[in-house]
């Protein structure tokens, strides 16, 4: 059973405010018409969020998590700052949606939410793939900002695992999502890349992390590819090597992309991109010695 379904019951009567979509992108809050949604969410409107270290992705979210439809496991999420001077209250669930969404960078599609439901001062705001609840925003008419004023501010959010989302949007908002033998997306949990920050010159390299959901038994979980100047050489298992061979003893993840098979190696610890096409084509991609992130 998918994690955090809602149960299937009789279909509600939503309020007409709740069967609208929001379309939230930069400068743009337009509201149309859209039908309401296939399985409206019922529960709490208001949990305290568990801002601790150990806390699980639903106590993270607080409401928000619970009104999620994941097939897999949710995503971390939280609340918003307010304090900060990066996002405003707003005079309305829309504009709070959007300013949050432009203020604050936060893994979630920036336009295609509905208000799915409002309730004592409340309202939420739902992303939706084939009427299941994807991404989930629950804002608060009572949040005081830095300034002092009090207004439309977002409480909690939370998502599914950007694999959900649809690889497009997805990949738009920086996951690189990986496929099975199948064909189907693989939780970012499991295994996502994405390009290196552009701040630091990484732009050209690209990191892959398996993560703690995956069957991956490596004492490294972290390789990259594309440091042809070597900025990071101090920090990897080996050389990268455009034209490499797949040694004996590597072993197929069952996990491709654009073309190719991820195949990992022991000694040394590295990742070997196989083409499918071409199997004597082969690029190997070192293993960091730890994490590696640019501040």
């Amino acid at each position: 059973m998918p994690v955090n379904a809602r149960p299937m019951g009789v279909r509600l009567v939503i309020p007409a405010l709740a069967c609208l979509l929001l379309v939230a992108g930069c400068g743009d809050d337009t509201v149309v018409a859209a039908d309401p949604s296939g399985t409206p969410y019922d529960g709490p409107m208001f949990v305290e969020l568990d801002y601790g270290d150990r806390a699980t992705a639903l106590e993270a979210s607080g409401a928000a998590g619970l009104a999620l439809e994941c097939t897999g496991t949710p995503r971390r999420g939280g609340g918003a700052g307010y304090d900060d001077g990066l996002v405003e209250v707003q005079d309305s669930p829309e504009e709070a949606l959007q300013n949050w969404v432009d203020g604050e960078w936060v893994p979630v599609p920036a336009s295609g939410y509905r208000i799915e439901r409002v309730d004592d001062g409340r309202a939420l705001l739902s992303w939706d793939v084939e009427e299941r609840t994807r991404v989930a925003v629950i804002v608060n008419e009572d949040v005081t900002d830095y300034r002092d004023d009090t207004g439309w501010g977002v409480e909690a959010w939370a998502s599914c695992d950007p694999a959900e989302l649809g690889v497009d949007v997805a990949e738009r908002l920086g996951f690189e999502v990986w496929t099975d033998t199948h064909g189907d997306p693989v939780p970012t949990s499991e295994i996502v890349s994405w390009p290196g920050p552009e701040h630091c010159d990484w732009q050209d390299i690209t990191f892959v992390l398996m993560g703690e959901e995956s069957d991956v038994d490596q004492d490294y979980d972290q390789y990259l590819s594309g440091d042809d100047d070597g900025q990071l050489s101090d920090y990897l298992t080996t050389t990268p090597e455009d034209s490499a061979a797949l040694p004996d003893d590597a072993t197929d993840t069952g996990w491709r992309r654009d073309g190719r098979e991820l195949w990992l190696g022991a000694d040394p610890k590295a990742a070997y991109l196989v083409s499918i096409e071409d199997p004597d084509d082969v690029e190997l991609w070192p293993a960091t010695k730890g994490p590696i992130g640019c501040a």
